[in-house]
This record gives structure tokens, C-alpha cells and sequence, in this order.
């Protein structure tokens, strides 16, 4: 019964990503490539979020920023090994990141490798059970069954958070980003990074918790993955309202693009995206500020993307009270 209760709302949201993939995603008009560049650089930024709650990484936020360098070119090492060979987006993105960041100190790859070797094995485990035929079809069931299967942690009762702390809780996370199409949850294979949280490796939780938590964070990873897809072009109709006689691929176009899909930049960051010279790149960033798009605080601080794109998706509860 309570199979078929989780899997109309987790059908329902599958069937708006489909079809916003098909009418938005798919159109050249809607989706241009400056606009397919700053969705994949959006889902990586999401992906990089989602890696750092999963192993309690607090500090670096930024997926372009300097601090928790060695984490975050270790994320992008393994987030290249999960991708397949032929996926564009996601790895144009990461070579856009390494290309903004700057280069790491000797001892930050060192670091990296040493989090990348630790790592690998953990991330094949999953790659491997991900392709296995035996798992079950529907996509709840197929979480499900992932996270029973990696549920080897010792934590006990009375200390339940020592349950999560030896999950590959964030090799699932990543390899739903790199390989969406395995959790069977959209038509064309597209990016679900948070489908699993690391509360669902508890030694305290029964199935049944186990289960509505594995239903909620579906849900969400999905409505997250279908508000991006929406949000994209609205970010493009109000930079060609702001500025009506720019074209669509001028630099102050791309500039705005990159700022909403990072959030905040440096002149010196965007100048290396561009590429531009730096004085070029605070005067794009400038001229965003002038119209209200960015905000800025001071000399040494970056510029801030000033809009935000709130996203009201109808739910499986509004269709069918209709």
C-alpha cells in the first residue's frame, strides 16, 4: 500500500521534468548555449553544496573560491570519474571551475590525491551497484535499495548520529549528478544531486522512517532538478528587459549568465571566464550593478548576483484536488 501511495507524487514530478526538458531544454530558442552553460554550472554548484553537507566539509562554500581548495578540486576529480565518457555539459562546467579558481598549491594537491585515493573505492562500490540489473525498476525502491545495501555502519542506538559518520552517503549524491539516467527518474539523463541524505544511514531509523525520508529527499532532488530547468530562461528574459539592445551572446550577456549561476564574482574571476582583461570585466560587472542585477560592497568584496528566481511548481496535492 504504501508503494503505491509514494509513487504517484514521485511519477508526477518525474512527468514535469520530461516535459520541461522536452518544451525548454530541448529548444535552441530557450536554451541557446550561454543558457545550457549556466545550467550545468548551476548543477555543479548544487552537486558541490550537496557534497559538502554529505562529508561535513563547513567551510568553503563557494565553488570557485579559495578556501577548502583541496576538497573541492578532489570533488571535481571524482565527479569526473562518475560522468560517462560522452557527457558535455557537466564536464565543460568543471573545466569552467578550474579554469576560474586558481591554481592550488603544491600542498593542496597532495591533499587532493590523498582525499581522491581515499575516496575511489567507496565511488566504484556504487558505480558498480548502480549497473546491476537486479535492482528494482521503480525509483524509490531503487534508492532504497542502495542505501540498505551501503548501510554498513556500526552506530548504536544510543549514539545515532555515529551512524552516519562511514556512509558513502555522498558517492550516491554524486553519482546521481553524474548518472542520473540509473536512478530511472527522467526521460532524457539529466542531474539529481540530494537525492539521498545521510540521516537515511541512521542505526535508529526503522524502514518505514527510512522510507518516507528516502520519499521526501526524491521529491525534492526533483522539484530542484525541474526548478532549474524553469529558472534558466527566466534569468535570460530579465537581462534582455534590463538591457533591450544587447544581443544574446555579448560578453555582458555571458557576464550576467555566469554571475546568476555562481552567485558572486570577482572582476578577476569573470575576466578569467571570459577571457577578459580584469578592468573590462569590473566595467560588465558595473554595468550589471548600474541595473540593479548585482551588488557590490566594497572595493575587495565581490559582486553579488542581486536577483533571485523564486520557482512555485503545482504538486502532486494541488493536481489532484482539481
Amino acid at each position: 500500500m504504501s508503494s503505491a501511495i509514494d509513487a504517484g507524487p514521485i511519477a508526477f514530478r518525474i512527468g514535469q521534468i520530461d516535459a520541461l526538458a522536452r518544451c525548454l531544454l530541448a529548444s535552441p530558442t530557450t536554451y541557446p548555449a550561454e543558457t545550457r552553460t549556466a545550467l550545468a554550472l548551476r548543477w555543479l554548484r548544487r552537486a558541490w553544496e550537496q557534497y559538502r553537507q554529505d562529508r561535513a566539509i563547513t567551510l568553503g562554500p563557494a565553488l570557485i573560491g579559495a578556501e577548502c581548495a583541496a576538497e573541492r578540486n578532489a570533488f571535481l576529480t571524482l565527479l569526473e570519474r562518475a560522468l560517462p565518457p560522452r557527457e558535455k555539459p557537466l564536464t565543460q562546467a568543471i573545466r569552467m571551475v578550474r579554469k576560474i579558481a586558481i591554481r592550488p598549491m603544491v600542498s593542496e594537491a597532495t591533499e587532493t590525491q590523498a582525499i581522491v585515493v581515499a575516496s575511489m573505492g567507496d565511488l566504484d562500490a556504487v558505480l558498480e551497484a548502480v549497473a546491476q540489473e537486479k535492482l528494482p525498476g521503480d525509483p524509490l525502491e531503487r534508492l532504497l535499495g542502495l542505501v540498505d545495501r551501503f548501510r554498513y555502519s556500526s552506530g548504536v542506538q544510543a549514539d545515532a548520529l555515529s551512524a552516519t559518520a562511514r556512509t558513502p552517503c555522498w558517492a550516491i549524491n554524486l553519482v546521481a549528478t553524474a548518472l542520473g539516467s540509473a536512478f530511472r527518474l527522467s526521460e532524457k539523463p539529466l542531474p539529481f544531486p540530494g537525492i539521498v541524505q545521510r540521516r537515511l544511514f541512521r542505526a535508529d531509523r526503522d524502514r518505514d522512517e527510512r522510507r518516507t525520508a528516502a520519499r521526501e529527499s526524491l521529491l525534492d532532488a526533483l522539484h530542484d532538478t525541474a526548478c532549474e530547468i524553469a529558472r534558466m530562461p527566466r534569468a535570460a528574459e530579465i537581462f534582455a528587459r534590463e538591457f533591450p539592445n544587447q544581443r544574446s551572446n555579448s560578453r555582458l550577456s555571458l557576464a550576467w549568465m555566469l554571475l546568476f549561476a555562481f552567485g558572486a564574482l570577482t572582476p578577476a574571476q569573470l575576466a578569467r571566464a571570459l577571457p577578459a582583461t580584469k578592468a573590462g570585466a569590473a566595467k560588465l560587472l558595473r554595468q550589471l550593478e548600474a541595473r540593479h542585477l548585482a551588488n557590490h560592497q566594497g572595493p575587495f568584496a565581490t559582486f553579488a548576483c542581486a536577483i533571485t528566481i523564486p520557482m512555485a511548481l503545482p504538486d502532486w496535492r494541488y493536481q489532484t484536488d482539481r
